[in-house]
């Protein structure tokens, strides 16, 4: 912890409102079924994220399971797209991130290793019947975008977000977003304790030394 703490006091001076944030994840979106165009962004968190047209397009076509028609109730599950050039600019030259990113590279194994060019978002998809909707169901997914590939971390995290966000609406996603620029930075060889919307998340980053 004592070299977690020395990387944190070096780069406090550098350190930029939502930097912790953006560390670990890229932005929390939910996605619904409109009837007149089809799966659509309905909100994204923080509010100044931006993407790409491209991406947001490749976003909804993925927010939904391939065959959901029989599915009803909550399910999970994640996919990967690789960004446009033009989402990749926006963030650009934030050096406290960027020494955080490549600080995380060199320690991780090349398993769990950040890739700029990639995103993953982690799905929680909820689809159950209602008569008040004219199609009949209520669908909707929240995804939690980021581009570091801990499977276990982030599918619990977008768990707790997405069950929350189902019960109290878009101010959960607003008071996830806050805890999650809370959590020090992700530096392998550490363990971790992350809280989350009342939840505490326990973390070990593995690096290529263990």
């Amino acid at each position: 912890m004592e070299e977690l703490r020395f990387l944190e006091k070096a780069l406090n001076d550098t350190i930029l409102p939502w930097d912790r944030f953006s560390a670990w994840v890229h932005g929390i979106c939910v996605v619904t079924f409109d009837l007149e165009i089809g799966q659509a962004i309905e909100s994204i968190y923080p509010a100044h994220v931006s993407w790409a047209e491209a991406d947001k397009t490749n976003i909804c076509y993925l927010a939904f399971p391939d065959s959901n028609s029989g599915v009803m109730g909550d399910s999970q599950f994640h996919f990967r797209i690789r960004l446009s050039p033009q989402t990749n600019k926006i963030g650009q030259g934030h050096l406290s991130r960027s020494r955080i990113h490549t600080e995380y590279n060199r320690k991780c194994p090349t398993t769990i290793s950040f890739d700029p060019n990639y995103l993953f978002g982690f799905t929680y998809f909820r689809q159950v019947k209602d008569a008040t909707i004219r199609r009949g169901y209520y669908q909707k997914s929240v995804i939690l975008l980021t581009k570091l590939p801990l499977i276990n971390l982030f599918g619990q995290a977008t768990a707790a977000i997405a069950r929350k966000f189902f019960e109290k609406g878009d101010v959960s996603l607003e008071v996830a977003c806050h805890d999650i620029d809370t959590w020090s930075f992700p530096i392998p060889g550490h363990s971790l304790e992350l809280p989350l919307m009342g939840h505490l998340l326990q973390v070990h980053l593995p690096s290529t030394s263990t």
